[in-house]
């Protein structure tokens, strides 16, 4: 092997050490801020608290601000969603557009409550049955559409005084979703505190 060989190797090899270390270390840097983020900020003016077993995830899709991995205690390999984002929009519209994208599901737990935690409106919003999840291509629009059977959603539209408004939901496996019900309305009503 000629010289010019063995230092096109020896550079190659530095290389693909320094992006294996670069990797290394900035997994290493979310996995850090994961464990950190026990807190959701609503507008710079209140916090969420998020539940020690909801853990910090890469969110799925770009207009996902935070996303957390909900996990059942009776069944590991089941998870389900928590996303938080800043949405727009008439506020029945949107409990509709949640309802619509479930069918089937007991009538008794298909259901949505108004309150009032501290300054804000909120509303709390239950769907089970066949979700219809899309891939890709945003909301409103577009992508593949993949039926998932008995599925829940627990959703809340935060309701700032002005009238911005702040999208949570945790959308799963019903076992999942109603296993950790409880603690998505407690992280909710924790916006007052």
């Amino acid at each position: 092997m000629t010289i010019a060989q063995r230092l096109n190797a020896l550079c190659l090899a530095m290389l693909f050490s320094l992006v294996a270390t670069n990797s290394f270390a900035a997994d290493a840097a979310d996995t850090a801020d994961q464990a950190e983020a026990k807190t959701v900020s609503v507008f710079g003016e209140a916090d969420l608290k998020v539940p020690a077993q909801f853990k910090a995830t890469k969110p799925q899709s770009g207009i996902v601000e935070h996303e957390f991995v909900a996990k059942s205690e009776k069944n590991e390999e089941a998870t389900a969603r928590v996303t938080f984002m800043a949405a727009g929009g008439d506020i029945q519209a949107n409990i509709s557009r949640w309802k619509g994208q479930f069918s089937g599901g007991d009538p008794e737990a298909q259901k949505s409550k108004e309150m009032k935690v501290g300054k804000w409106d909120v509303h709390i919003v239950d769907v089970s049955g066949k979700f219809q999840e899309r891939m890709g291509g945003g909301p409103f629009f577009g992508g593949k559409t993949v039926e998932r059977e008995n599925y829940a959603m627990t959703g809340a539209i935060i309701v700032h005084p002005e009238g911005r408004k702040y999208f949570v939901k945790m959308v799963g496996p019903a076992e999942v979703v109603t296993e950790n019900r409880d603690a998505f309305v407690e992280m909710i009503k924790s916006i007052e505190k």
